[in-house]
């Protein structure tokens, strides 16, 4: 209905049904009310008040006088004074009623109009409505209830629900335009019935009681059940009292099942509604966020990408109280799945997949057990939830291990990038970590290192995977000098630095975003070797490619201040050992006197492969990899027949020992033992490897062969290895020793020829 505006409503006949509709929104919606009242002048809200006070009054003294004759007459409830013999006891009741109800307005409206004036409308109409819905309620719905309790829910709904909407709050309503009017016509009414009624102990505590529970709109919960129980009845949320009333004080059992209901029912409304009762409904609240905790989570286990779990768990609500302190541990513990998977993800091999779909499994598995022990909703929803997750976990493990047994022979072998020990073939360098070792552990602190090896010898793989190798006492920082962020200026070096630092040691000075200069980073680094001197640690600063520096120094980057600072905090800072990774010895670095500023710095070479490292390299490539536990039958590994009747030693003969020449020949011929469908190689595929290397590897080849930094004369005399196996060492003295330092060549009684046959082989036929 549309009812007429507050400021017409009269005392017609035509207005009733408007005037119940206020009083009806004031039971329900008291803030409207408010709004509503507060629009108008002082005196039109005082006449409102009288006029909603007058359209109720009828249905105020007709159920208190029934209510008072119920209690007294049907259930004998004994008066404190008991009426005269000759008077009917109906009327004896209207009397008393009618008489405490007069004193109660009387005093009521005199009092609190003053009193309302007095204080200020605004704050009268704020204070009023609430003690007056109170009060209201407890005296208009008090017998109502009192007497639902004693002979069953259908006519104390009828009468406490239905008039006492209407009656009881209008009470409260009619006069609650001002303190003064709330709690005078509140309070005052409940006093005068209660004097009227004159009942004795036990009618007073039933008073008490219906009051209280009016009130707190208990009645409710009896209504509620019909809603919740056995099934919620999501469709019948609209006319639920919480939806409808805002004074539902008490939390309703099981409403956030209902409201779940009614989300699968009317998603869009009850999404809405959800988020209502969250903002505006205080105890509701906690139903709500429980209900938003369910959805979440069913809505994360119809998720088909098990790599997007935890962008829907961070939707989920956090608090401090109940299941709500829990949601932080688990948005970890789904995290965790989803990385998982996105790692399986990238893993384009059968056989790495195998071993992570595994873990994913099991990981769900946990998942499962964990989520045991938190509350309610979100053991029962996640353990549902992660069972479909496991589901979807399984059909991929059963999937890979279906390719994994057409897959004859797994790929693990890669040419080019840095070596990923996990998932691809490494062999540990133990004599380059042995001595790694010792020189890190020196008492005295180590005086920096320059890890010096040719191209394509594997440096930057030993320094990306010395996590494990090294005493758990020594950490771990590498940094490219080919990571632009590293050498656009000198900022950028010293920020890229700092920033891996406090990676690790957030409590070191300064912060994050400030722009260092030499001065702080110098300081920055005293306090980090402060805080390893206190734990008993060592630091290993890695600089992989650190010819870039020169070239920057070169470009006037970076300045010599630079190496100075370097130099101070080799000397100085025993607990960092700085590492200068190159392919270049500091003698071949043009742009700075690099010998004097490290001076003290000693140099470890990295070797060729010794053949023992190639056979481990070719039979056990994955020996170091975390995937698998060391003694798993599923790790790869290649039984020497693989390779064929002296497969290994050609390898690493053709080769010279060259890493990534071992690495590319063996790559080339597990791929031809594929396509051909072949369990071994033999002679001729071997044969065919090698011929197809040469053209696979021709840039590496190239650049090995004939680098920008070589002279004219050396790749002269290299070109006549073309035509002969051996030749005369040069006579230039510069050529004789750049050559046998790039570890091209090597001594055949008194001649020379290429140390590695697969160079002789490129340089033959495409050089």
């Amino acid at each position: 209905m549309t009812p007429l505006p507050l400021d017409q409503i009269g005392l017609r006949w035509r207005h009733h049904i408007s005037a119940l509709w206020w009083l009806g929104l004031l039971y329900r919606r008291p803030k409207l009310f408010r709004e509503a009242l507060q629009a108008l002048p002082r005196w039109p809200a005082l006449r409102v008040g009288a006029v909603l006070y007058l359209h109720v009054l009828p249905y105020l003294l007709l159920l208190s006088v029934v209510g008072r004759f119920l209690l007294v007459g049907v259930f004998g409830l004994e008066l404190a004074k008991p009426p005269p013999p000759d008077e009917s006891l109906l009327l004896y009741h209207a009397v008393q009623i009618a008489s405490g109800i007069a004193g109660g307005i009387a005093s009521g409206i005199a009092g609190g109009i003053a009193s309302g004036i007095a204080s200020g409308i605004a704050s009268g109409i704020a204070s009023g409505i609430g003690v007056g819905i109170g009060a209201g309620i407890g005296v208009g719905i008090a017998f109502g209830i009192a007497f639902g309790i004693g002979v069953g829910i259908g006519v104390g709904i009828a009468v406490g629900i239905v008039i006492g909407i209407g009656v009881g709050i209008g009470v409260g309503i009619g006069v609650g335009i001002g303190v003064g009017i709330g709690v005078g016509i509140g309070v005052e009414i409940n006093v005068g019935i209660v004097i009227g009624i004159g009942i004795g102990i036990a009618g007073r505590i039933a008073v008490g009681i219906a009051g209280g529970i009016a009130v707190l709109r208990a009645y409710y919960h009896l209504v509620h059940l019909f809603f919740a129980w056995p099934t919620p009845q999501g469709r019948w949320y609209p006319w639920h009292p919480v939806a409808w009333d805002d004074l539902c004080s008490l939390p309703f059992p099981g409403l956030d099942r209902l409201l779940v209901a009614y989300v699968e029912y009317d998603p869009a409304a009850g999404r809405q509604e959800i988020e209502r009762l969250i903002d505006r409904y205080s105890s509701q609240r906690m139903a709500a966020l429980r209900a938003k905790a369910t959805l979440l989570a069913r809505e994360v286990g119809q998720e088909t990408r098990l790599d997007r779990l935890d962008a829907i768990v961070t939707r989920l609500p956090e608090g401090d109280k109940g299941f709500l302190r829990f949601i932080p541990q688990l948005r970890e513990l789904v995290g965790d799945i989803a990385q998982l998977q996105r790692r399986l993800d990238t893993q384009d091999r059968p056989f790495l997949r195998e071993p992570t779909a595994a873990l994913l499994c099991e990981k769900i598995k946990n998942f499962q057990s964990q989520i045991s022990g938190f509350p309610q909703p979100l053991a029962r929803e996640f353990r549902a939830a992660a069972q479909q997750w496991l589901q979807r976990a399984e059909a991929q493990h059963r999937q890979t291990q279906v390719v994994l047994l057409r897959e004859p022979t797994p790929q693990v072998f890669r040419a080019g990038d840095p070596v990923d020990r996990t998932k691809e073939a490494f062999v540990r360098r133990d004599g380059v970590l042995g001595e790694l070792d010792r020189q890190l552990t020196l008492g005295s602190g180590c005086p920096g290192l320059i890890l010096y090896g040719r191209r394509r010898m594997g440096k930057s793989t030993l320094l990306r995977n010395l996590d494990g190798f090294l005493p758990t006492s020594v950490r771990t920082v590498t940094l490219s000098m080919q990571d632009p962020d590293a050498f656009t200026s000198l900022a950028d070096f010293l920020n890229r630095v700092a920033q891996e630092l406090r990676t690790r040691w957030p409590e070191l000075p300064g912060r994050a975003a400030d722009e260092l200069t030499l001065k702080p980073f110098y300081q920055l680094l005293t306090a980090c070797n402060a805080r390893l001197n206190d734990t008993d640690q060592r630091l290993l600063l890695a600089i992989d490619e650190y010819e870039n520096l020169d070239r920057k120094l070169g470009e006037g980057v970076f300045t010599e201040d630079l190496l100075a600072t370097l130099r101070e905090s080799i000397q100085t800072h025993r607990r960092l050992t700085w590492i200068f990774a190159g392919s270049h010895t500091i003698d071949e670095l043009p742009h700075a006197p690099w010998s004097s500023y490290l001076v003290s710095a000693r140099t470890l070479e990295i070797p060729p492969f010794s053949a023992a490292e190639t056979r481990l390299l070719l039979t056990e490539p994955l020996q170091y990899s975390s995937l698998w536990d060391r003694d798993d039958p599923k790790r790869p590994r290649f039984d020497p027949q693989f390779w064929g009747p002296g497969g290994i030693e050609r390898i690493q003969q053709e080769a010279g020992g060259w890493p990534h020449l071992v690495q590319l020949l063996a790559e080339t011929a597990v791929d031809l033992c594929n396509d051909r469908e072949q369990a071994q190689v033999d002679t001729a595929l071997l044969d065919q490897a090698i011929q197809k290397s040469i053209v696979l590897g021709h840039n590496v080849l190239r650049e090995l062969m004939n680098p920008k930094e070589a002279t004219p004369a050396e790749w002269a005399y290299l070109r006549g290895f073309r035509t002969r196996d051996t030749q005369p060492p040069p006579d230039d003295e510069t050529v004789y020793q750049a050559l046998r330092r790039r570890l091209l060549v090597e001594t055949v009684n008194s001649e020379w020829r290429l140390r590695v046959p697969l160079m002789q082989r490129w340089l033959r036929e495409r050089g």
